[in-house]
Formats: structure tokens, C-alpha cells, sequence
């Protein structure tokens, strides 16, 4: 039987430069279905032997491999496996020989993206996602040899990444206009705001405590408002609150353990989730954790889009700092150090391991001047520093360590 795509969501017109010449092995799917359905000669022939060796579970196999991948990852092979194909009809590469790809023809495949000045770490995506399409078709990969190995070096050296300009990070002055500026009695933005506040203490990725539309939730990815949360209060009043979630980005389908609390007392995460909680006390247990009740009575999830609107809708006319979604955790992570907490504690309220922690740290250095409030003096930003080596000499981490 044909392979066919994953949802009824139709594609759209391809955009300009990503243009392929029609062929029955590859229909017009969307990106992340191109994994599966973009097929072969020898994808066809291995079907075949599926279905005639295992007749009865064949679909049920063919669906297992589809969905090992995340949709996102999915999508970013599918466009390493355009180039692929737009590379071998230039070529007139013929069907038979695209799979499994010889040493020789991956070297072209390189050779080719470096002409049209390909990034070197584009061109080591697209290789992966080709890599992912010889998986999962279970063909021969001879991309791990040594002399492609050495092109795709080559390639980063000709063509270097593309970088990102330093994105600027949350910070303490854009909490405090949060907390002023959002209507606490409002559902939706007592949400906002314990999001905000969740994602900053707690070091978070973004994507951790919302959704990318209110169609990709998922309960076995996203924490619900059934799943437990725990309050604590220390005996000095600390206090703190604990959630684990079912999926993180590291730890996968283990899940993480993530602890919210506020070293100076101030924008409270406590707080703004007891705040949420009475507001949106009647979203079903099933729902997202961060639901919250519209205005026509419905709930819905907190969308990672909506939330970075309406708190630029806070900050913009302030002139505050223009940030994105990843901007919370290392905003949160730098601010936790200057307020004295160990550094060993902020690795582990941020899920890093010790080198990883280092290595973060010794990019937000460069961050410093826009990144600390300016109640912290130069005398508290040594100490920071300090405790950090001492922190390196403990886990035995060489001083001079690579910084991707």
C-alpha cells in the first residue's frame, strides 16, 4: 500500500528556491510527511519484503518508525531531503542510485550546497535528515566516512554558521512591568504572568510550560492541570513550588522535575500560580496547566505565541528590551547567581549538568552589562565569578573549555 501522509492538513504552494520537479516517488506533502512518503525504489522494495514477511503487523511497523521522530524533527529532515532530491535531479541522478546514497554521492551533495553558499551547519542538518530518511527505509548509510566527515569540516570552514545576533534577556525590569502593567484580575493574563514568573525563577524553556497552537497539546507532553503540584514553606517563610512535567527537551520521555521560588521575594512565582489557580479554578483536569478561561466562557491552552504578544504588548511601549521565548532562562539563571545562590543550585534548578552550566555561563558573561539589574555593583559580579571557578576546580573542568 502507498505511504500516506500523517494528517489531511493540505500543503501549501512550495515557496520560491524550494521547488522540486514532479515525480510519483515524491508527492506534494507537507515537510515532516516527506520522511515517509518521499519513497524509492529501494523504500518500495523493502515495503514488499515488510508486508510479505510480516503481513499482519507491516502497517503497524511502518507507523511505529514514522512516529519515533517528533513532528518538528520531522519537518527539519524533510528539508534536507528536498536539497537532496533538487541535488540529484540538477544531476540527473537516477532514481535507483538516491538509496541508499553512495560516499560519492554525498560528496556531491556537499560539494554542491557549498556552491551555493550553504552554511556549514545547514549542510550538516540536511545530511542528518537525509541520514533519518535512510533509517527509516532501513538502507545503508555511508555518510559516516571518513572523507565526508572531512568535507563537512571543510564546508564549515568555507561557509561559516550564521550568527545569531545576542538575544537580549529577560530581566527584573521586565517582571516589574509585567506585574504593573497586566490586569491580575483578568484569566488570561494571570496566566501570562505566572508563566512569566514560572519561566524566569525556575530557569525554563519557554516551550516547557505552553503550546505552539491550541491543536499540538498533548498530555503526554504537556503538564496538565491534573498533574500534582506541591507548595512548600521553609522555616524562614521560603517559599517554593514543585511540578514535574512529562516531557523535557534532554531528559525526553523521563520528564523533569522543575522548582519555582523567588530568592528576593519579589514577582513571586508562588503566588501568581495560587493567583491563577483561583482565577481559572474550573479547567478540567485533562486540560493544559496553564489554561485559562476566554472571554465566550471556553477554556483554552496557554499558546507560546499569545503569551510573547501580550507581554510585548506590556514592554514595547516601554521601551524595554526586545526578547524571545528563550530569553527567560538564562534572564532567570544570571539573576538567581547574583542574588547569592550557589552555583551548584542553579544548575540544578535549570537541569544542567556541571560542564554544561560552565559552558552556559561563559556565554552569558558577554551578556553581563544588559543582563544584571542595577542594583548588583561591580564587587557583586567578582563574587559571582569567583564562586563560578571555585564551582569549575570542584567538578574538575578544565579552565580553557570549548564554547560552541
Amino acid at each position: 500500500p502507498p505511504r500516506l501522509p500523517s494528517g489531511i492538513k493540505k500543503p501549501r504552494k512550495p515557496k520560491k528556491g524550494c521547488e522540486i520537479a514532479p515525480s510519483p516517488f515524491r508527492p506534494h506533502v507537507l515537510a515532516p510527511d516527506r520522511l515517509f512518503c518521499w519513497t524509492s525504489p529501494f523504500s518500495i522494495a523493502f515495503d514488499e519484503t515488510l508486508f510479505n514477511v510480516i503481513p499482519r503487523t507491516a502497517p503497524t511497523v511502518l507507523k511505529l518508525a514514522r512516529n519515533a521522530l517528533e513532528e518538528s524533527t520531522r519537518g527539519n529532515y524533510g528539508a534536507g531531503l528536498l536539497r537532496f532530491h533538487q541535488y540529484c535531479d540538477d544531476s540527473e541522478i537516477p532514481e535507483s542510485m538516491r538509496m541508499p546514497a553512495s560516499m560519492l554521492l554525498l560528496a556531491g551533495f556537499v560539494g554542491w550546497a557549498v556552491e551555493r553558499n550553504t552554511p556549514g551547519n545547514t549542510i550538516g542538518k540536511w545530511m542528518s535528515g537525509l541520514h533519518g530518511w535512510h533509517t527509516l527505509n532501513r538502507a545503508e548509510w555511508f555518510g559516516g566516512d571518513e572523507f565526508i566527515s572531512l568535507l563537512k569540516f571543510s564546508a564549515n570552514k568555507m561557509n561559516p554558521p550564521n550568527r545569531r545576533p545576542v538575544r537580549n534577556p529577560v530581566s527584573l525590569e521586565h517582571l516589574a512591568a509585567l506585574e504593573a502593567g497586566l490586569n491580575m484580575s483578568n484569566c488570561f493574563d494571570a496566566a501570562v504572568y505566572a508563566v512569566a514568573v514560572c519561566a524566569f525563577w525556575g530557569c525554563c524553556r519557554l516551550g516547557e510550560l505552553t503550546v505552539r497552537s491550541r491543536s499540538t497539546f498533548e498530555a503526554r507532553r504537556h503538564v496538565t492541570r491534573g498533574d500534582s503540584i506541591r507548595f512548600r514553606t521553609t522555616p524562614d517563610g521560603t517559599e517554593s513550588a514543585h511540578l514535574h512535567i512529562p516531557w523535557g527537551k534532554v531528559e525526553r520521555e523521563q520528564g523533569a522535575d522543575l522548582t519555582f521560588t523567588s530568592p528576593c521575594g519579589e514577582f513571586c512565582p508562588v503566588q501568581a500560580l495560587r493567583r491563577h489557580f483561583t482565577l481559572n479554578d474550573d479547567i478540567p483536569a485533562s486540560m493544559h496547566f496553564f489554561s485559562f478561561r476566554t472571554a465566550d466562557g471556553l477554556f483554552a491552552p496557554m499558546v507560546k505565541d499569545w503569551f510573547l504578544l501580550r507581554c510585548r504588548e506590556i514592554w514595547t511601549p516601554l521601551e524595554l528590551d526586545f526578547v524571545h521565548g528563550h530569553s527567560f532562562r538564562p534572564g532567570g539563571a544570571t539573576e538567581l547567581l547574583m542574588a547569592g545562590v550557589a552555583p551548584e543550585t542553579v544548575a540544578k534548578v535549570g537541569r544542567w549538568s556541571s560542564l554544561a552550566f560552565l559552558i552556559y555561563w561563559r556565554k552569558l558573561e558577554s551578556l553581563l552589562p544588559v543582563m544584571i539589574t542595577r542594583s548588583y555593583s561591580t564587587a557583586r559580579i567578582s563574587e559571582v565569578k569567583s564562586s563560578l571557578e571555585v564551582f569549575r576546580i570542584k567538578h574538575n573542568i578544565p579552565e580553557k573549555i570549548c564554547i560552541p
